[in-house]
């Protein structure tokens, strides 16, 4: 065979491949990600006032630059994706934050926890908990604030519609929940629901431990994980600031992500091991 017959060949097998179906692309995610954010954003800054808008500004500019960046050398189109991460990032921050700071932990989280595994969907942590992660494990100082009232439910809104687009997993969200109470009791204490419905923490439930890349991708597994974050929040609530902190979330939603794809893995090996014994 030819070398011109081959490359035929191979044009026409590349032409009649088939193709990933389905309503979501990764620009059309960005943009839903986006509108889910945008009414957590308008609570923020109603409250927090427009001192948020530097590192906000900050933030969009370094994530879209270290996007550019490696979209350059890899030679690929450039996504808009890091505008989420940059937003979820500025949205758990305190305000009192250095902007410098701010800077050098999205970086990292930017670089270490996305880009070097390819770029958003090849990562399996989520950018902006490993940049959250790094700032409050290298620069504690203050505790971020816990968010109030308005914002909780400005998240929930978000959740609702992520969970209705299929972009959050309510088997997430309710083991999440299930963990939460169950160790609470466990303890020998009641769920302080005031802490449970703080904003920082239904916003981390939703955009850190609710990340589609970084949680677990089998129904089961979502369950495992859902529970995993729950305890953790409430084991590092109570060495730390409260159930409900910052630091509870971020490190809970971190811990689950590194465990995540284990999880999966024994979902996966489980089922295969049921089938060959159904089969056997």
């Amino acid at each position: 065979m030819t070398e011109t017959r081959r490359a035929a060949m191979r044009r026409s097998t590349l032409s009649h491949a088939p193709h990933l179906q389905g309503p979501w692309g990764g620009q059309r995610i960005t943009v839903l990600l986006l509108a889910a954010l945008a009414a957590p954003l308008a609570v923020a800054l109603a409250e927090r006032g427009t001192a948020m808008l530097p590192g906000i500004a900050l933030a969009v500019v370094i994530a879209l630059g270290w996007q550019a960046l490696f979209a350059r050398l890899r030679r690929r189109a450039l996504g808009f994706d890091g505008i989420v991460a940059a937003l979820i990032f500025t949205l758990m921050l305190s305000p009192a934050t250095p902007l410098w700071q701010q800077g050098l932990a999205l970086s990292f989280g930017i670089v270490l926890g996305e880009q070097v595994f390819g770029g958003r969907g090849r990562n399996f942590l989520s950018p902006a908990v490993v940049a959250l992660a790094f700032l409050l494990f290298s620069f504690p100082g203050d505790a971020p604030p816990q968010a109030g009232t308005a914002f909780a439910v400005a998240a929930f809104a978000a959740g609702a519609l992520l969970v209705f687009a299929g972009l959050l997993s309510w088997r997430v969200v309710a083991g999440v929940a299930l963990g939460l109470a169950a160790v609470t009791l466990l303890t020998g204490g009641l769920p302080d629901w005031k802490a449970a419905l703080s904003g920082s923490l239904v916003f981390g439930i939703v955009f850190l431990a609710g990340d589609p890349v970084a949680a677990a991708s089998t129904n089961p597994g979502r369950w495992i994980y859902g529970l995993l974050v729950g305890a953790l929040v409430v084991v590092l609530g109570h060495a730390g600031s409260g159930a409900g902190s910052v630091h509870a979330v971020v490190f809970a939603a971190l811990l689950g992500g590194i465990f995540a794809p284990l999880i999966d893995r024994a979902v996966v090996a489980m089922n295969i091991r049921r089938r060959r014994a159904r089969h056997g």
